[in-house]
């Protein structure tokens, strides 16, 4: 369905995500987050970690472990008001763009979502307004009136840890 990181993590490696998604270093939670999402894809332990990830107190470490889950195919009830939140408040286009994704493809249980995914259809960047416009066509269940590449330009998760580096610069 959606192309995969080309990252390969050891059992040791995964161990040690795993054990750094409950540390206290909100960091090193959030890389976790992100790092399970590239290995978890039918791991049970990897996905009840990053669901209970959805629950952290830090905004960073919530965020990336639900584009993680909905990159792993997780389609959870619990993505969809970090998803929301994500569309309201994140100010990344890769982060917005990849929530608009997911929100579309929780079709009609994302119906929520659409006022935030109507204010994106003003937003500054041609991508994000695309994207929330394909996903507001999903919701109502009908095809997008232009086409759109996906999921081909749907941003991996290796591209948004690429992002993710350069707005800490």
């Amino acid at each position: 369905m959606v192309e995969k990181p080309d990252i390969k993590i050891s059992p040791e490696k995964i161990k040690q995500y795993l054990k750094d998604l409950k540390s206290g270093d909100e960091k090193s939670r959030a890389v976790a987050a992100y790092m399970l999402g590239t290995a978890g894809k039918e791991d049970k332990k990897i996905k009840q970690a990053l669901t209970k990830a959805l629950k952290d107190k830090n905004w960073e470490v919530r965020k990336w472990a639900a584009l993680s889950l909905g990159e792993m195919g997780d389609r959870d009830s619990q993505l969809l008001p970090i998803l929301i939140d994500i569309m309201k408040r994140d100010n990344s286009k890769e982060f917005k763009s990849h929530a608009a994704v997911i929100l579309g493809e929780l079709e009609k249980r994302a119906i929520p979502a659409i006022p935030e995914l109507s204010v994106a259809l003003k937003d500054e960047n041609a991508r994000v307004r695309e994207w929330a416009n394909w996903a507001l066509n999903k919701i109502a269940g009908e095809r997008p009136s232009y086409r759109v590449n996906y999921p081909e330009e749907r941003p991996s998760l290796k591209e948004r840890l690429r992002f993710a580096e350069k707005d800490e610069d």
